[in-house]
């Protein structure tokens, strides 16, 4: 599967406090330099969260997410994701911004960055969500405890930083 993305495209290269320092091409982004991604949960009615399953790996992953370019902030970036991957066009007063972390999975895959994880509730029908099929292969609902069990169970079939980001949610919304 091609890099749906520009792999030139400038990303932020920032320090510990999450302040840039450079610039850098995507495409490079797994030297393990500190980097900005931003990762949205799309909330249903009946609490239930929007999962794609991504057409690269094929594992269960945020409702969007991804890296997002060096003129751009956190919130800029996930609305923007949310439009790509889904074809949702949400406006900025509907994004919450639930945390901001930094994973380090340099042990395992070189991916060093902050995330900012946002949670839009609304009423998004599958139906009128239209997937990038170069970055989401399809969408689905799934409640909390299909998620937790999921995690337990079938955590291979998850992306590591949604597993992480669903920890952190699951602890501030208390669920």
């Amino acid at each position: 599967m091609s890099n749906p993305h520009n792999p030139d495209e400038l990303i932020a290269i920032v320090d510990n406090n999450d302040k840039v320092i450079g610039k850098y091409p995507r495409k490079k982004h797994a030297d393990g330099r500190l980097h900005r991604e931003t990762s949205v949960l799309i909330v249903s009615p009946n609490n239930e969260i929007l999962v794609q399953e991504r057409a690269d790996s094929g594992c269960l992953d945020y409702s969007a997410s991804g890296h997002f370019s060096f003129n751009e902030d956190y919130l800029d970036g996930a609305i923007r994701e949310v439009q790509e991957e889904l074809g949702l066009d949400v406006p900025k007063d509907k994004f919450l911004k639930i945390s901001k972390y930094r994973i380090d999975y340099s042990e395992k895959y070189v991916n060093n960055r902050f995330i900012t994880l946002w949670e839009v509730r609304g009423d998004y029908k599958i139906e009128d969500i239209k997937i990038d099929p170069s970055e989401v292969k399809s969408v689905k609902y799934l409640s909390v405890p299909e998620l937790k069990r999921t995690i337990k169970e079938k955590s291979d079939t998850m992306s590591a930083g949604f597993i992480d980001s669903l920890q952190i949610y699951f602890k501030e919304k208390g669920l």
